[in-house]
């Protein structure tokens, strides 16, 4: 993939084989705040924890503010609270992905929404490193799809709606590391509905 070594190390690791049952899994939740919804959005701050199907633990969560000196959307600054004094005292995001990938290595990512966060991830290692990384994902929203298809509106599947009906708990939106855990939350809650030797690419077909 690259010579870059987090990119070298994040290839080698050892990946899951298609037709792994889900329950075998490794996963990585993952939520992105970015500038916007623009293509060349800033990313503003990373928050993720590993777990397993057989439950959640903080163990290994991480939150992260990315550093930005950029002139910041005020739509999406008023949804996240994240202003350009907060941005200008984060991380390097060098720094922030090569943490982030680290912890990624092997793992299936989830999140709500996945599409964003792994096309954001994505863009952010190619204008660093020049390389657009793979990423093996699940989105909890397409999947909510799936297992309850006939809900009216395109809020009745958003996360908060959508973690209500499995009477999962309220949690602050829009702070990276509690999104996260939110889609985890939810991810093993959907997996409660499904056959115990669900196989990973079923869901990650999922779009």
């Amino acid at each position: 993939m690259s010579d870059n070594p987090v990119l070298s190390s994040y290839a080698a690791a050892v990946w899951p084989a298609p037709d792994a049952q889900v329950s075998d899994m490794r996963f990585l939740a993952l939520d992105l705040e970015l500038d916007g919804l623009r293509d060349n959005a800033h990313l503003l701050q990373a928050g993720w924890l590993p777990f397993t199907s057989s439950g959640v633990s903080m163990d290994g969560a991480v939150s992260r503010d990315i550093r930005s000196d950029a002139t910041l959307d005020e739509e999406a600054v008023t949804i996240h609270g994240i202003g350009e004094q907060r941005a200008a005292g984060g991380q390097p995001l060098a720094d922030v992905l090569t943490t982030l990938l680290a912890a990624a290595g092997g793992r299936i990512v989830v999140a709500h929404g996945a599409s964003i966060d792994t096309a954001a991830l994505q863009s952010a290692t190619r204008k660093l490193w020049g390389a657009k990384i793979p990423i093996r994902s699940v989105c909890t929203l397409a999947l909510e799809r799936e297992l309850s298809p006939d809900l009216v509106g395109a809020e009745a599947y958003r996360l908060g709606p959508t973690r209500k009906r499995y009477g999962l708990p309220v949690y602050a939106a829009h702070d990276a590391l509690s999104d996260a855990l939110a889609a985890a939350e939810l991810f093993l809650a959907q997996l409660s509905r499904m056959p115990a030797d669900t196989r990973i690419s079923r869901l990650e077909r999922l779009r």
